[in-house]
């Protein structure tokens, strides 16, 4: 024989009511309303996941819709072009040639000084030599050289800098410690680094190296050296 439960209820203005369940009735109606929680949490999961699609399709079309203006108006214009070269018309078609080119001018980028990039500078006061580029470990580069005090009169302290030279004439400075490029020398000093390639140039792009040794902002030693020689 299955338990039962008794319910009352009770009401101010009224008899109290009395029913019983069984405890199989009991247990199935909290089956019943776990699964209606469970489809109505659902329920909710599908609508917010709808609801991103849609949103992300929206702005899918949105985007759609903007390329198609810029190419409905690029489309006018080559059709506009097209009109005024069949017209044949000497004073249209000079306009045209003369809009073009200014727009041509405008677009290209200004020229490369290759005088100021490749510029060697020797005030024969400092020499570099045994200078050499690695690989080293997370993708950094290390870098090596022996530096030589030429004036035998006294200490030079200076700074180093580096820069890669792309083969497109793009110079990108390096940075390195500041530490091991600061130099203090009598005769000579061993200088090591290591540096990350900078992000906006690939190595691969590298062309050369540009070592420039100054000191108080003047240029005591500038030299260029190409990657494949160094490594």
């Amino acid at each position: 024989m299955s338990e039962k439960y008794s319910v009352l209820i009770m009401r101010d203005d009224t008899n109290v009511r009395r029913y019983r369940v069984s405890s199989s009735s009991l247990r199935m109606l909290l089956v019943v309303l776990f699964c209606v929680v469970l489809v109505a949490a659902c329920g909710i999961f599908t609508s917010f996941s709808l609801w991103e699609k849609n949103t992300a399709l929206m702005n899918e079309r949105h985007g759609v819709q903007k390329e198609l203006r810029d190419l409905k108006v690029y489309v006018e214009r080559l059709e506009n072009i097209e009109q005024i070269l069949q017209s044949n018309d000497p004073e249209e078609l000079q306009a045209l040639f003369s809009s073009m080119s200014v727009s041509a001018s405008t677009e290209l980028p200004p020229p490369i000084d290759l005088s100021s990039i490749l510029k060697i500078v020797d005030t024969n006061l400092v020499e570099v030599s045994n200078l050499k580029l690695q690989k080293a470990t997370g993708g950094n580069l290390r870098l090596s050289l022996k530096l030589d005090n030429k004036n035998a009169k006294g200490t030079i302290r200076g700074t180093i800098t580096l820069s890669f030279i792309s083969r497109e004439g793009k110079v990108v400075v390096i940075d390195a410690n500041d530490k091991d490029m600061d130099f203090s020398i009598n005769r000579f000093k061993r200088i090591v680094t290591t540096f990350a390639v900078p992000e906006a140039m690939l190595f691969s792009e590298v062309y050369a190296l540009q070592l420039t040794i100054s000191k108080n902002k003047t240029t005591l030693l500038q030299r260029i050296y190409p990657i494949k020689e160094l490594m």
